[in-house]
């Protein structure tokens, strides 16, 4: 198996790669989500209890099934935040790096019309290349 460092790795990423880069997170938000579905489940259980009041057994075996049962839920839900939340963050960068380079094109080629238009008012000989598909004026091979 390669590396995660390896260059020739193909860019495939694993679920065992993924929770090894963002472990802390991915372990912070499993604990969070998962104790607060226990207490809910937990709380909910004994609010609705058939003879009250309680006694601590039956209050502590609650509490390790509702522990249980929100383990299966926490995980998942954990994962999609920790991972949903990345993804969601680098397409908005994505989106905003889009867009800042459409406007530099943009001013760009704006300039060098300005340029051209102005050596056309004053009867001057414009031979100025227009700027390249990236926006920046082509290289003339220095």
């Amino acid at each position: 198996m390669a590396a995660i460092n390896d260059p020739n790795r193909d860019g495939r990423r694993g679920l065992f790669d993924v929770l090894a880069r963002r472990s802390g997170r991915m372990l912070l938000s499993f604990y969070v989500i998962w104790s607060l579905l226990a207490t809910l489940l937990t709380w909910a259980r004994i609010l609705t209890a058939e003879n009250p009041p309680l006694a601590w057994p039956e209050i502590a075996i609650i509490v390790i099934v509702s522990a249980a049962i929100t383990v299966g839920i926490a995980l998942p839900l954990s994962f999609g935040l920790v991972e949903g939340t990345v993804m969601v963050l680098a397409e908005l960068r994505k989106r905003l790096w889009r867009e800042e380079g459409r406007q530099e094109v943009q001013r760009a080629w704006e300039a060098w019309n300005a340029r051209r238009e102005a050596a056309e008012r004053d009867g001057q000989p414009f031979t100025e290349p227009p700027p390249s598909p990236s926006g920046s004026p082509p290289q003339n091979g220095n």
